[in-house]
């Protein structure tokens, strides 16, 4: 996963550039960077780090910073990358995955292509062939119609140049969104970006979209008429910010509804239900509210810790599952529990949950699932890499239950995420859900 973001302005924007980037850190913590154009010196600069963009850029490091347009990028590789091509000097972030990753560099680099600052093949990253790709036109929007022809996979990408800042929309599963505020334009993954520095949504970027920023407000390049559209359901599950506005749809009433019917679909007698914090909690807020049983949680998330979703190695994944959640033993103590979680895939930390409660008391423990058990790892995302980590593949729900430790289990249907979300299920990607 990746957050992106993009403003320009009439005036300096390299706190609203920072704060905008900082509010879509939940997507990823690997790598951050900046790039602005420095008007004064009439050059696009940029900065990547390694680390959390808080740390990466503090106040003090801030303040050396110039420039009325710029975009950032919170990432699991580096961004954002520079490009020097026949559209001149770009600067380039993207949030997505490239399913055909290897063809398509084997295929790049067969045709002469240069990748500088690589040493291996195996590391060139999905950023750095998109970037060539769209550098090989001459217009941005021939770049992108290009990317749409060679690519399997879906993204939404920002480009930075001296004119000003281009927007582009895959297929629909990588969301972005348009912001504006007094004479100043915005472009970011998720609309909870715009909230804290007093942008006003003006829409989301279309499916098949590009668009371009400048001083002057909000311009419609093109719109590539793309079939099979789908939107990424699982950015209203669990990916996006609750804050957050994905097309059309505000992800906290998307996750209280999935509850909600959660509760109607697997009613349970019981003395208190709980999310697990932080991606569960909204589906355990609806689930208390359709059912009736107080809600209460049962886990403090330490406020240090990361999204156990988010990193790339097993080894990191199943530390910060293990570390992050502290047991309230007050509230659980004799007492039947529902947890409500986003979603289970591996089933490490369901289990070490489940534990965790009935060591410390708990009588029962139920398990309410807010999506339907993955089958398969999600072609357009990198976290979860292969089919066999899936639990529920290897698994029926019944042993997915004894072998967690669960009283009982219940997953939410894809007709339960089409009613919470008001789209129809064709305009939902469920691939990792429906396995053929």
């Amino acid at each position: 996963m990746a957050g992106i973001f993009g403003v320009i302005s009439k005036r300096d924007c390299v706190e609203d550039l920072f704060w905008g980037t900082f509010y879509v850190q939940h997507r990823a913590q690997d790598y951050c960077g900046l790039a602005l154009f420095n008007s004064q010196k009439n050059k696009i600069e940029d900065y990547t780090h390694k680390g959390l963009i808080k740390q990466q850029f503090p106040k003090e490091r801030r303040k050396e910073l110039r420039g009325n347009r710029g975009i950032g990028s919170v990432a699991s590789d580096r961004q954002p990358v520079s490009e020097l091509s026949k559209l001149g000097g770009m600067i380039l972030a993207y949030d997505g995955n490239i399913i055909n990753h290897a063809d398509l560099k084997n295929k790049l680099i067969g045709e002469g292509t240069s990748f500088s600052g690589y040493h291996d093949p195996g590391d060139i990253t999905d950023i750095a062939i998109i970037s060539k790709i769209i550098a090989s036109e001459f217009r941005f929007e021939k770049g992108i119609e290009k990317l749409i022809e060679m690519i399997s996979g879906d993204f939404a990408v920002l480009a930075l140049t001296k004119e000003g800042i281009y927007a582009a929309r895959g297929w629909g599963r990588k969301p972005l969104i348009l912001g504006k505020k007094d004479g100043s334009y915005a472009v970011s993954s998720e609309s909870n970006s715009f909230v804290n520095i007093g942008f006003d949504i003006v829409r989301d970027v279309e499916p098949g979209e590009i668009v371009f920023l400048n001083t002057e407000g909000i311009h419609e390049v093109s719109k590539i008429n793309l079939s099979k559209t789908k939107y990424g359901t699982f950015e209203w599950v669990y990916t996006a910010h609750p804050a957050s506005i994905i097309d059309g749809k505000k992800v906290v009433e998307v996750r209280k509804n999935i509850g909600r019917a959660l509760a109607r679909r697997y009613p349970v007698e019981a003395d208190v239900v709980s999310g697990i914090p932080n991606s569960g909690r909204w589906h355990g807020i609806g689930y208390s509210l359709e059912s009736g049983i107080p809600y209460q949680e049962v886990f403090v998330r330490f406020d240090y810790s990361d999204r156990s979703f988010t990193p790339q190695e097993k080894e990191s994944r199943d530390e910060e599952g293990r570390t992050k959640l502290i047991v309230l033993e007050e509230v659980v103590k004799d007492k039947r529990v529902v947890i409500v979680d986003d979603s289970i895939v591996r089933g490490t930390q369901t289990q070490d949950q489940t534990t965790k409660l009935k060591e410390k008391g708990a009588t029962e423990v139920h398990g309410r699932i807010a999506c339907p058990p993955l089958m398969a790892a999600c072609r357009y995302g990198k976290t979860t890499k292969k089919d066999e980590d899936c639990l529920a593949r290897r698994m029926s729900i019944e042993e997915i239950r004894k072998t967690r430790g669960l009283d009982s289990l219940g997953y939410a249907t894809i007709e339960d995420l089409e009613e919470a979300i008001g789209y129809p299920k064709e305009k939902l990607c469920l691939e990792c859900w429906q396995v053929a």
